[in-house]
């Protein structure tokens, strides 16, 4: 790994590393849930699988409640799988504009003289809006998310900047693995993170750096 000032692309995943986001998604999301079902045991399952695969998309997770957790008929799962997903993003608007920012967060990007992207699981219509409502959009050269996958974005960034000299700051396995492929670097910024003992150990293995407060890096 480089010396964080030497980076000409910072890429950052958005909830649980731009925003204390996570707990607040998980509640919407079981929210939603219990909108739609009955059953406390399977929304359980459904929510905790939701908390461990934080940073794949919205629509991955939804197909894989009713996929594998629910095990909707075909004929349903279309129509219910539109109304969760809907129920959600509305919900996730709201609560993106009331998320707090991560502590020394801002004074860190300001820092960043590289180019600076936002690369999110979250649905990128809905996240532009929310990072333009909140007047952050003029911070970053792109924000991007669902649902063209996390690797998908980095390596559209990359080709874009013509450059593999990037680091990407996530909180969750799937930001890691998303690194790894793009063959970037990777830092596990850890406060809010829902896997955050399996990612130290990972972390560990593969040698990435562990942050718990962005005031601590030195550029």
């Amino acid at each position: 790994m480089l010396r964080l000032g030497e980076y000409e692309v910072y890429i950052f995943d958005c909830d649980g590393v731009i925003f204390d986001s996570n707990q607040l998604k998980i509640n919407a999301m079981k929210s939603v849930l219990e909108a739609h079902f009955s059953n406390k045991k399977l929304i359980s399952e459904c929510v905790n699988y939701f908390c461990h695969n934080f940073g794949k998309s919205r629509f991955h997770h939804v197909s894989h409640f009713l996929d594998v957790i629910f095990d909707i008929e075909d004929e349903q799962k279309k129509e219910l799988e539109h109304a969760i997903i809907t129920d959600f993003s509305k919900l996730c608007r709201t609560l993106y504009l009331s998320a707090e920012l991560s502590p020394s967060f801002m004074t860190f990007l300001a820092q960043c003289k590289g180019k600076r992207y936002v690369a999110s699981g979250s649905e990128e219509s809905e996240l532009r809006d929310v990072f333009a409502q909140r007047q952050l959009d003029v911070y970053f050269h792109g924000v991007f998310g669902s649902p063209l996958s996390k690797a998908g974005i980095i390596k559209n960034i990359l080709e874009q900047e013509q450059t593999s000299n990037a680091v990407m700051f996530g909180d969750a396995e799937s930001d890691m693995l998303s690194a790894q492929q793009n063959h970037i670097d990777f830092v596990f910024y850890s406060p809010y993170s829902k896997v955050k003992e399996k990612m130290t150990v990972l972390c560990k293995l593969h040698n990435h750096l562990i942050v718990s407060d962005f005031s601590k890096l030195r550029l």
